[in-house]
């Protein structure tokens, strides 16, 4: 870090010097153009002026068969997305399977914005068609917390109606969820990189953090989502009274779920303390429908495990706020 002091000139205009070495990198001369931006945080984001440009695509090959494993590519294909590339192409030292093509445009199917923009018999290359300033960090949250929720609310319902929990929908809804989880890292981690494209989210570096944390607790909620579909469909009796309660306990978890991701995308501390209120609230009731019910059926104990994890996602999505806004 270099300190600079600001000079005054002409009684109204102030001097800051450029740093030798940034100048010379950048080409910088007299004369040269400066784009100069308000960053979220309060400091100022200074570019040479032709970085107002589009940038060229950055761009990975990934060779054919993969030098790792033989489902490597796939893979590969994945974490050159969520490292930024806009451009991956696949070559092949000999043809492409067909078995392994189909991997392949599977694979590139599952990513958002990804598309395949030209396709022979020894290669595929596929480019990310989608501005990632037009699409906000938050707005992707929003939408896959309600995604989350809605996956419980489906379970609980089914489970109060008697009917059996709709499994294969709610893990098609997981795929979405993974999906979009996917694309909220991928743009993330661009902001992280490229101050000026955090500037445009409206995020510091530590919200870049927060978000990457609190999505992945959003997708892990997700998974267990899933489980919990699973488990409830698996416990053979259930009494009135105990369908009563596990309604109660979903309802609650909705709006557990719902407070925390409103609290962290608005960073409203008031909301995430309720957040907090209410997660003792249900963990006290889980505790005891455990100690009441749980040796009744093992079933129903692991279905009550796996209500606590969903649960404590939650409280981690909301713990992000309360120490930011505390100091």
């Amino acid at each position: 870090m270099q300190l600079r002091k600001v000079q005054e000139m002409g009684g109204a205009t102030l001097l800051v010097s450029l740093p030798k070495d940034w100048a010379k990198s950048m080409s910088i001369q007299k004369g040269s153009v400066l784009s100069i931006e308000n960053s979220s945080d309060g400091g100022l984001l200074i570019y040479p002026a032709r970085s107002t440009e589009e940038h060229s695509d950055t761009e990975t090959t990934i060779e054919y068969p993969s030098k790792f494993s033989a489902e490597g590519v796939p893979n590969e294909i994945t974490a050159a997305y969520l490292l930024g590339y806009d451009l991956i192409k696949i070559k092949g030292k000999h043809r492409i399977a067909q078995k392994d093509r189909e991997s392949i445009i599977a694979s590139v199917k599952r990513l958002i914005g990804l598309e395949i923009v030209e396709e022979d018999a020894y290669g595929i290359t596929s480019q990310f068609l989608v501005d990632k300033t037009a699409v906000e960090p938050s707005k992707i949250f929003r939408r896959i917390s309600a995604l989350v929720r809605a996956m419980i609310s489906d379970t609980i319902k089914q489970l109060a109606s008697g009917d059996p929990p709709q499994f294969d929908s709610i893990a098609q809804r997981d795929d979405e969820v993974d999906r979009l989880h996917f694309l909220l890292v991928r743009l993330i981690r661009s902001a992280v990189r490229e101050p000026r494209t955090a500037s445009k989210f409206g995020l510091s570096a530590i919200d870049c953090l927060d978000y990457r944390v609190a999505a992945s607790s959003l997708e892990t909620a997700g998974d267990y989502a899933v489980e919990l579909s699973d488990s409830i469909s698996r416990i053979n009796l259930l009494d009135q009274r105990v369908k009563k309660i596990f309604t109660t306990v979903g309802e609650l978890l909705e709006s557990i779920e719902d407070s925390a991701s409103r609290s962290f995308v608005s960073k409203d501390f008031t909301l995430a303390q309720k957040t907090i209120e209410d997660y003792h609230r249900l963990e006290v009731i889980l505790l005891e429908l455990r100690e009441a019910e749980g040796k009744s059926s093992p079933q129903l104990l692991h279905t009550l495990d796996v209500f606590e994890r969903i649960l404590r996602c939650q409280r981690d999505i909301a713990d992000l706020i309360s120490p930011m806004n505390q100091a």
